[in-house]
């Protein structure tokens, strides 16, 4: 079965690092595998008596079993329990190490046993004691690496490489640089993961009579694990080439939409594919190439979020005639992603839809939405068709009401608009509650960012909705006495503007009628819940 691919943001960074080999007589203790050690934990845990008192005298010397209680210490249940064994040994070694890598610091990467031991000359003696730990030399902590040692093999002495845990180094004696090496650092990182694998070719050294200080070249490969913690540092220094902003808390790059295009990123999924970029220049160091898959963005602010918005309604649109239904779910759909989740954006239907298109800069996109925008003057008097309104004209607000509603007697009015938070609003909703003649009303909305709910008309309650794709559009529901009357208008209560004592219209906002069948099931429900409750 194959594997599902990740979503998740992966970079990978490229440099080239330089090693130094140091001759260095150490104390190191290594962990190595000891599958014997574990059998015979088992054993003495289980039948002491029966196991020699030679194996039970080791196990006791080694900490790993106290033979006055007859149970295995805490070190020897790690070792049962994980297979590992800590040995340390003293030596001469070889050790090469980074040179000072602004990641990796002074980190040993390779280790070579010596196959003599010898003191050196006071002329090769570079650190000692003390000295020899404070200068970064010293490890404390489990480490990856290479060793390097020789095996007999029955016929002749060869050369062995594995990998083994470093636990502890402690120099004693740091001898003068002997030699250096380049290797190519490749780092795999994302969120969750990272991985450094290094490779090169190191000359290591040949020991033996004939062999005496020569040289000969290896490859050398090793991964190092880690350094997760650097993912958000690196993708701030990334935001900067890109111009933008990284939201750690998000993980998104906030990017201006012309810089996405430039860097063709996706209106649709809110993503950079693949990107590119060469000598970037970090708090970790240089790298000579960074590239990334699957990079999420999100508009830099508000008005950049509008201008995604219309830049995908272009896209959406242009290419032929959208049935509405369709089009107001795909919309919809993608205002409910979370790249735009900080954002204020309203559903484009109606007027406010054509409104978006210019007809000489964005033709296909005009003529494709026009010819489906079906609107009639604002002077109708036709009941149930739809009614636009024009910017600036003088709104008599209860004869619009009376419009809306036939004439009819309200009993109550159920609005629904995810952003009705400021102060203006509620003087709008206020105003259309005293055109009811004390109806009974329902706000439906998101809770405010800022805390503070607007103040609500006598006999009004207020629901509040979570963000869900299908409650993007404003709403207005009158419960008659004969009828009920369900509208959408394309703008929020803000096409109501306060001027010299009356209203003013803000924008070309409409109204279009619907059928109870045609509403988000959320409004059917408090409809039916407000018919019940009059009932009652």
């Amino acid at each position: 079965m194959s594997k599902k691919k990740s979503n998740q943001l992966k970079l990978s960074l490229k440099r080239n690092i330089e090693l130094r080999r140091y001759p260095v007589i150490a104390k190191i203790t290594f962990q190595h595998e000891r599958l014997d050690l574990v059998s015979l934990l088992k054993v003495v845990e289980n039948k002491h008596e029966t196991l020699p008192e030679r194996l039970k005298s080791y196990l006791s010397r080694e900490s790993l079993w106290d033979s006055d209680s007859g149970l295995l210490t805490e070190t020897g249940l790690q070792v049962k329990a994980t297979g590992m064994y800590e040995i340390t040994e003293r030596g001469l070694y070889h050790i090469w190490y980074t040179n000072d890598d602004p990641l990796l610091k002074k980190r040993p990467v390779c280790i070579q046993r010596d196959t003599a031991f010898f003191e050196p000359e006071k002329t090769e003696v570079w650190l000692k004691g003390n000295d020899a730990i404070r200068n970064g030399f010293h490890v404390d902590g489990n480490l990856n690496v290479e060793v390097i040692d020789e095996e007999f093999n029955g016929r002749k002495t060869e050369q062995r490489k594995t990998n083994l845990e470093l636990v502890k180094l402690e120099p004693e004696v740091i001898c003068s640089p002997k030699g250096d090496a380049d290797a190519e650092l490749n780092w795999s990182l994302s969120r969750s993961n990272s991985q450094i694998k290094l490779a090169g070719q190191l000359d290591v050294l040949l020991f033996g009579n004939s062999n005496k200080d020569r040289e000969r070249p290896e490859a050398f490969e090793l991964s190092i694990d880690g350094f997760q913690d650097e993912f958000d540092p690196i993708m701030d220094f990334i935001a900067e080439e890109f111009d933008g902003s990284w939201r750690s808390d998000l993980q998104r790059l906030m990017l201006g939409l012309e810089e996405a295009q430039a860097r063709q990123a996706s209106t649709n999924n809110f993503q950079i594919s693949n990107f590119y970029i060469d000598d970037i220049t970090t708090s970790i160091g240089d790298f000579k190439r960074v590239s990334g898959e699957r990079l999420p963005v999100m508009p830099l602010d508000q008005t950049d979020a509008e201008q995604w918005q219309k830049c995908w309604l272009d896209r959406f649109y242009e290419t032929s005639y959208q049935p509405t239904e369709k089009a107001i779910q795909r919309q919809a759909q993608w205002l409910d992603h979370p790249a735009l989740h900080d954002y204020e954006l309203n559903l484009k239907t109606g007027t406010s839809l054509v409104n978006c298109f210019s007809r000489e800069q964005e033709p296909a996109a005009f003529w494709h939405v026009a010819a489906m925008a079906d609107l009639t003057p604002a002077k109708s008097k036709k009941l149930r068709l739809p009614i636009s309104l024009v910017n600036e004209d003088e709104l008599d607000l209860y004869q619009l009401i009376r419009k809306l509603t036939d004439d009819d007697d309200i009993r109550q009015l159920i609005y629904s608009d995810r952003y009705v938070h400021t102060g203006r609003q509620g003087r709008n909703l206020a105003s259309v509650a005293d055109c009811l003649d004390g109806a009974e009303g329902l706000l439906l909305t998101l809770e405010s960012k800022h805390g503070k709910d607007v103040t609500l008309p006598d006999n009004w309650q207020r629901k509040t909705l979570r963000k869900d794709h299908d409650n993007h559009g404003r709403y207005w529901i009158f419960i008659g006495s004969e009828h009920n009357y369900y509208w959408e208008c394309s703008s929020g209560l803000d096409f109501m503007l306060e001027r010299d004592g009356g209203f003013v219209i803000a924008g070309t906002p409409g109204f279009t009628p619907k059928e109870e069948n045609e509403l988000p099931q959320y409004l059917k429900k408090a409809i039916e819940e407000a018919q019940s409750m009059e009932v009652a």
